[in-house]
């Protein structure tokens, strides 16, 4: 595997940690800058900030950001303040909790989904709206919608 040393540059310019590829790790992570992660981590994530797992990334666990992208594995519990996008490489099972959350037609996704209000919106904040969506598939779920 070769160094990616522009890769590098760009992680240290936008605060970023990054877990390149051929990397495990068993534990916990907390921080308040961006966590990229294209290796392989089972355990929690605690940012307040952006979590990327990368196409080659292998996530197992509960994880807490600000926003996340998920383009590889995702295994577990997830909750952002923000946005939660599940691109069309990524395959996620699990529970999710945010106010928004855009998950690509060609990904794979089971699991549930709970959307909640912002606190400053009308006075049904923090009661999400259910919904039937389409999960995988046939396969359908309730899912909350703002």
């Amino acid at each position: 595997m070769d160094f990616d040393q522009k890769a590098l540059d760009k992680a240290k310019k936008m605060n970023t940690t990054v877990v390149f590829e051929g990397i495990k790790l068993v534990g916990d992570v907390k921080g308040t800058h961006n966590y990229y992660l294209n290796g392989e981590l089972e355990g929690t994530i605690e940012l307040s900030a952006l979590l990327i797992i990368g196409r080659s990334g292998k996530f197992k666990g509960e994880a807490k950001a600000e926003n996340v992208i998920v383009e590889g594995e995702f295994e577990g519990k997830l909750s952002a303040t923000e946005k939660v996008e599940i691109r069309d490489s990524g395959k996620y099972i699990g529970d999710i909790h945010a106010p928004a959350v855009l998950v690509s037609d060609k990904a794979f996704f089971q699991g549930n989904v709970t959307m909640t209000r912002d606190a400053g919106s009308n006075g049904s904040a923090g009661r999400p709206r259910m919904r039937e969506v389409s999960t995988h598939a046939s396969e359908k779920s309730t899912a909350a919608v703002s």
